[in-house]
């Protein structure tokens, strides 16, 4: 009896061991172990949003030929002055057949220049591959920078390709294709000879766009860095006439004006650099520089003037548009704001001459050093709310601990009880 009372206390005990042991076990680590993330190094933009004007010196273009438009330039692209921006025809369909006719006679013309150069073609012909190349790039290039020869530069790059197959002797002669180019010609004059009626002349020179909005004449290019932020709230476009059919952006440097608010103004400094995109419009950023901040007192709104110096086919015409503003990259080691702690920490100083105590409340973290836990100072470059990016590599001057922190610690983000020198279980 005894010996089975024995038992039972004995597997009872050895019961309440396990479940005490697996007990601790679940708590240790779901409550007592600490939370820990490795310290990396990162690069953060500092953003601020906000909506304003494109201001360009802008000049409007006008047509009274009636008709169907047919630009010759695309958005974005250089026009010289007295340059054609576009032809005026009678009909669409007028318009197709001189454009066909324009684009048959400049091959025509190309294949009959080579017929006529005859064996002299393969005179040149182990240059044609270092031509061949440096013209695709010229095309790329053009394509790129909405240059008003793009025409030209690929009429020159198929000119090359086809003296390339009659020096490779892939073919004798383009006779075929000069007898059908020839039959194609004779049959578009005389179903139709298609009617032009006017052009587009460019009266200075610059970028075009074939856009316009009324905005054009709503702010003095002249006086755009003296910008209010009253008057940029009360900007009105004007009517634009019937008429006008494009404008000419004359100047290369061209500015984006917005009203921001006291707080965003303050993060703004005259005469610094800082890259701006606009999301609604491209993935790319611009470079910019804050050009001027017109602002009453320094808890007014502000109006922000940037300089920008880039032109392409999506930035020629933008007009009112939200933009992000890059107005500092940062880079350090990046630590979550939950990990900070503040600890009071005590140094010897010397004042007057004698070394005394001095007590300082210190910002740092906590990390894992071996089996004690370490406090180490942080030195914060910026903070986005959830992280805060620090110095790397801060002046011992600055430091009140013996070492800041560093890349890769094991950093504690969750724990009960931290302290300096605290053993870890």
């Amino acid at each position: 009896m005894n010996s089975l009372w024995l038992k039972r206390i004995a597997t009872m005990a050895v019961a309440a061991f396990i479940f005490i042991f697996v007990g601790y076990q679940i708590y240790h680590a779901n409550f007592a172990h600490e939370k820990t993330e490795i310290a990396l190094y990162k690069t953060v933009n500092q953003t601020i949003t906000v909506s304003g004007y494109a201001v360009r010196k802008e000049t409007q273009l006008t047509s009274n030929s009636g008709g169907v438009l047919q630009y010759d330039i695309p958005d974005g692209g250089r026009v010289d002055k007295d340059g054609v921006v576009a032809h005026a025809y009678k009909s669409v369909a007028d318009a197709g057949i001189l454009q066909k006719k324009k684009e048959l006679t400049e091959e025509l013309k190309s294949l009959q220049e080579l017929a006529n150069e005859g064996s002299s073609a393969d005179a040149s012909a182990e240059n044609l591959d270092f031509m061949l190349s440096d013209q695709l790039l010229n095309v790329i290039s053009d394509f790129k920078d909405g240059n008003v020869d793009v025409s030209d530069s690929r009429q020159k790059l198929l000119y090359l390709m086809n003296k390339k197959q009659l020096a490779d002797g892939k073919i004798k002669n383009f006779s075929a294709r000069i007898s059908t180019l020839q039959k194609q010609l004779s049959a578009l004059s005389s179903t139709r000879n298609g009617e032009e009626l006017g052009k587009v002349v460019a009266g200075n020179s610059g970028y075009f766009s074939s856009k316009t909005d009324g905005y054009e004449s709503a702010f003095n290019y002249d006086e755009v860095r003296e910008l209010s932020p009253e008057k940029l709230k009360s900007v009105k476009p004007a009517a634009v006439a019937k008429n006008v059919v494009g404008k000419i952006c004359s100047q290369f440097n061209w500015y984006f004006v917005c009203p921001v608010s006291a707080a965003t103004a303050a993060k703004l400094k005259p005469d610094t650099s800082v890259k701006i995109n606009f999301p609604f419009v491209s993935s790319k950023s611009i470079n910019a520089t804050v050009v001027q901040i017109n602002q009453k007192t320094k808890n007014s709104d502000a109006a922000a003037i940037f300089e920008c110096n880039a032109m392409d086919s999506a930035l020629i015409n933008i007009r009112h548009e939200t933009a992000k503003v890059t107005v500092n990259t940062y880079k350090g080691i990046q630590i979550s704001q939950q990990s900070v702690h503040f600890e009071k920490v005590r140094r010897a100083v010397t004042k007057d001459g004698k070394s005394v105590t001095e007590e300082k409340n210190v910002e740092g973290v906590f990390v894992m050093s071996g089996i004690e836990m370490k406090f180490k100072q942080i030195i914060p470059l910026y903070s986005d709310g959830t992280y805060i990016y620090c110095d790397p590599n801060p002046d011992a001057s600055k430091l009140d601990t013996k070492e800041g922190i560093q890349l890769y610690d094991e950093v504690i983000t969750e724990g009960k009880g931290l302290y300096d020198g605290k053993v870890i279980e």
